[in-house]
């Protein structure tokens, strides 16, 4: 044992090597692996997305925290998108805006990006500039795959840039959990992904509790990325299900992505819009159910009713569909 006496700071500096070149190696392609970037030029450089927390929105007055569309007072159309990844195209944003007579704003779940890096931002911008949404604002809340996949978790520092939301949320999640108030609805977006300690999910759970009780006789949409009833096998999230099913028994509707399938079991709605998919878990619960399809979902708001479309991306071709009458 005297040689291990002698030459154990040698053999320190080894067992952290190998640990340093067995992480290098699990997390090359998120770190390292990333094509090359796409030059920039003056459109792709001045693209910025208009967000409710700005001053001003295209297309909306502001009257106090409520926002008004000027074109039709008494109408709300929302586009909403589940995961995506990176896998639309321009082409793709302008179909679906192109559908849609009258659009408001629209919404995105979670997963935009396949990872959060500049090179998937810029690819981003490049896609989304001189598209029909380039000009309405957008709703967003963050996914697993916008966090930076690190050695510790964190939210890519340019999303903060790239969309300026109200600072309404609970401490330590606010810009990423928020809520915005439209005549007749309360749009509200969880950022599930931060919830890390347990403080995370109890100030969650009373923040969520007092909005949904303050939006009074307005209908109420909840997005979140991770669901809290998963339709795909092994991919449960306990700590959400626990924070927020009882609060959100009191949602109208509730968007969630992340298992990468469709499936209605209301007031929840799993939504995809991505190519890629997980395992389904089927059963009698759910209203409506299917795999293998990439949907967006038009929410429209009028004669006190609140109406959920959802088509297929490639067709347009309605695929789902349900009102909600008080």
């Amino acid at each position: 044992m005297a040689w291990l006496r002698r030459y154990w700071w040698t053999l320190l500096i080894l067992a952290l090597l190998a640990c340093g070149a067995a992480l290098c190696a699990v997390r090359w392609r998120a770190w390292f692996g990333m094509p090359a970037e796409p030059e920039w030029n003056d459109s792709i450089r001045s693209y910025r997305f208009h967000c409710f927390g700005d001053d001003s929105v295209p297309g909306f007055t502001r009257e106090g925290d409520c926002w008004q569309d000027t074109l039709m007072p008494d109408t709300l159309d929302i586009l909403l998108l589940g995961d995506i990844h990176s896998g639309l195209t321009h082409a793709d944003y302008d179909s679906m805006a192109t559908r849609l007579p009258h659009l408001d704003c629209y919404a995105q779940l979670g997963d935009w990006l396949e990872r959060g890096y500049r090179y998937y931002e810029q690819q981003l911008y490049s896609e989304l500039a001189g598209t029909r949404l380039d000009s309405i604002p957008v709703l967003t809340c963050p996914g697993n795959h916008e966090y930076m996949k690190d050695v510790h978790r964190t939210l890519s520092p340019v999303w903060a840039g790239m969309f300026r939301h109200p600072l309404n949320g609970p401490l330590e999640m606010q810009g990423t959990t928020y809520y915005v108030d439209f005549p007749g609805l309360r749009f509200i977006v969880i950022d599930t992904q931060k919830l890390r300690f347990i403080r995370h999910y109890t100030r969650l759970n009373v923040w969520l509790t007092r909005v949904l009780q303050e939006a009074g006789d307005r209908y109420t949409v909840v997005m979140m990325h991770h669901p809290v009833y998963s339709n795909t096998k092994g991919r449960a999230n306990v700590g959400v299900y626990l924070s927020c099913l009882h609060p959100l028994s009191r949602a109208d509707l509730v968007f969630s992505g992340h298992d990468h399938q469709y499936a209605r079991q209301l007031p929840f709605v799993a939504m995809t819009t991505c190519e890629t998919y997980h395992e389904p878990k089927f059963d009698h619960y759910h209203q409506r159910q299917g795999m293998g399809g990439k949907y967006y979902v038009r929410l429209m708001l009028y004669n006190d009713t609140l109406h959920m479309r959802t088509y297929q991306l490639s067709s347009g071709e309605l695929y789902d569909e349900c009102e909600i009458a008080r």
